[in-house]
């Protein structure tokens, strides 16, 4: 008999691990279960309807850099463009700081705030690629900024679904 059998058979049948994870607290689960209170469906509400204008917002500099992409060939021109977007990315994520969302949506506050830095830092290796013609930092952003473009989509997705 290994250790951990041991030890599951002499620890008390609340504390036993199972499959190297503790199980689910009762407490936690009627938690779950707990029919949600008016007053926090209201602040997931105001949550949702702020957090999918910031989406909204970087869904928009995202789309506007790739449409700028597909017509633009200046390398000079691109570069602006991406520090202008990168410019745009940071002062919405300095805003998103000031948004505090309830407790239940946390997860899904930080998930926009990643695509959002995330988002900002693609562009900068982009503005820095077409500054410095250099085709490996362009080709990481883009490909961190298409990346994005689909973490965006996803996360307007969850936001609106439980509007």
């Amino acid at each position: 008999m290994s250790y951990d059998e041991q030890r599951a058979q002499r620890a008390p049948p609340h504390l036993v691990i199972h499959g190297g994870r503790a199980p689910l607290a009762f407490a936690t689960l009627l938690q779950r279960l707990r029919p949600t209170s008016p007053h926090e469906q209201h602040a997931q509400r105001l949550y949702r309807t702020e957090a999918q204008q910031f989406v909204l917002r970087v869904q928009a500099v995202l789309d506007r850099w790739l449409r700028l992409r597909e017509v633009e060939s200046d390398n000079g021109e691109l570069a602006n463009a991406a520090a202008v977007s990168r410019w745009e990315l940071m002062r919405l994520a300095r805003s998103l700081e000031r948004l505090s969302p309830p407790r239940s949506l946390s997860g899904v506050h930080r998930a926009v705030e990643n695509a959002l830095l995330t988002s900002a830092r693609a562009c900068q290796l982009l503005a820095n690629g077409y500054r410095g013609h250099k085709s490996e930092a362009v080709c990481d952003g883009q490909a961190l900024l298409l990346d994005m473009v689909v973490e965006i989509n996803g996360l307007l997705g969850r936001l609106q679904m439980h509007a």
